[in-house]
């Protein structure tokens, strides 16, 4: 009786939200069109223009074809999620989760523009997956494609705290530099939090590409250099993230070892550290000349907590 009512409770509250459906919106939320000529485009043409961008995805990576008989299939065409009972949604949420990480890597082509635009159309992902959408596409935010992104996402008023400076760049539709976006991580670690747990969690799901290594090793060492001194608190918030890093495999351990490279150069850790970063850089080798690299330079930065 309990979790029945508390279905019929969720279903209310997201039927206030359909205020903002489709037959209500002069201006409509689109990827690819003006808000206005969106608003003219019908659903049938909007769902073919996202199979189509699929087909191709399919193309160029053959991990997409389980979206064929899903996200994309004319089963679900007509569903509207803010009807869904919370357990439907949720496996709704996982399914777009898989997909979002699955296209970072080709989020600049048009492909991937067209399945988006099915997205934010049918599942509205810029207003019920906002978090999973930016954690995906945040290592292009120095890109128009991202700009145009962000100016349709709904940010929820817990997420304020988090992303609220966001809302000041699309304001103003300025690209999101990385001076901007270093500057507000040193700010608040916990977009520092945001970002690392999501080229983790990308990694981790299977979902990982160069692009991707790349902005962990460029941002995590830059957010290390921006720090005006690296204390004992800042190791305590840096060194767990380096020691997950060195838990992957490939370039996204590679990455680590840069990242760690860089802390090493601004601190001497403690013994304790000290011994549990050489013990997880042993542990897993991906590359052992890249490897190697770091145990040198650990030995010639941290000679003090060797001795």
């Amino acid at each position: 009786m309990t979790s029945s009512l508390a279905g019929q409770l969720f279903r209310m509250r997201n039927i206030d939200r359909v205020i903002t459906s489709e037959r209500s919106q002069k201006i409509r939320a689109s990827f690819l069109f003006d808000g206005r000529q969106a608003a003219d485009i019908d659903m049938q043409t909007i769902f073919d223009i996202g199979c189509d961008g699929l087909g191709e995805l399919r193309k160029m990576n053959r991990k997409f074809d389980s979206f064929a008989s899903t996200l994309f299939s004319p089963a679900i065409k007509d569903l509207d999620r803010v009807l869904q009972t919370r357990e439907e949604n949720e496996r709704l949420d996982e399914s777009i989760r898989s997909f979002l990480f699955l296209m970072a890597p080709y989020f600049l082509t048009k492909p991937a523009g067209k399945a988006l635009e099915w997205l934010v159309r049918r599942f509205r992902i810029q207003e019920f997956n906002a978090r999973d959408l930016l954690a995906a596409i945040l290592p292009y935010h120095e890109t128009k494609a991202f700009l145009t992104m962000l100016t349709i996402i709904t940010f929820e008023t817990r997420d304020m705290e988090l992303f609220g400076f966001l809302v000041t760049q699309r304001k103003a539709r300025r690209l999101l530099d990385r001076g901007t976006l270093m500057a507000q991580c040193v700010r608040d670690r916990a977009l520092m939090t945001f970002v690392c747990s999501s080229v983790f969690r990308a990694c981790q799901m299977g979902f990982e590409y160069a692009g991707l290594h790349a902005f962990y090793a460029m941002i995590f060492s830059q957010y290390i250099t921006s720090l005006a001194s690296v204390g004992g608190t800042d190791v305590q918030f840096v060194l767990p993230f380096v020691l997950d890093g060195l838990q992957l495999d490939g370039d996204a351990q590679i990455a680590a070892y840069m990242v760690l490279g860089t802390l090493a150069t601004r601190v001497t850790l403690s013994a304790d550290a000290l011994d549990k970063t050489l013990c997880a850089v042993a542990q897993r080798r991906a590359d052992l000349r890249a490897m190697t690299m770091c145990v040198v330079q650990l030995v010639q930065t941290q000679e003090a907590a060797l001795t």
